[in-house]
């Protein structure tokens, strides 16, 4: 390897640890967000009859499936104040999964 090549190798490598740091930085989760389960949800799932359309048809998944949902995390964060929920499943025991 010429001198050349070496010292422009020497001079990028520090670029890159930089940059690489600050990508892995912005990629981070938010503060504050939680990605852990809080437990397991205790309440049953609403009657899917209340609803109509797609809300109908979630309910009636949630309600046929609750140990599956019961081992997802919620994605929207309604694991954080107002709401507290433990997993998915908790979306689907109040209208809070009805959107």
């Amino acid at each position: 390897m010429s001198e050349n090549i070496r010292s422009r190798i020497w001079i990028m490598f520090p670029v890159f640890v930089v940059a690489m740091s600050l990508a892995l930085f912005a990629c981070q989760k938010e503060p504050g967000k939680s990605f852990q389960l809080k437990g397991k949800e205790t309440q049953p799932v609403l009657d899917p009859a209340m609803f109509t359309g797609q809300t109908r048809a979630a309910y009636a998944v949630a309600k046929k499936y609750p140990d599956i949902l019961n081992e997802v995390f919620c994605y929207c964060y309604c694991d954080q104040p107002p709401f507290h929920h433990a997993t998915l499943l908790s979306c689907f025991t109040e209208k809070h999964g009805a959107g």
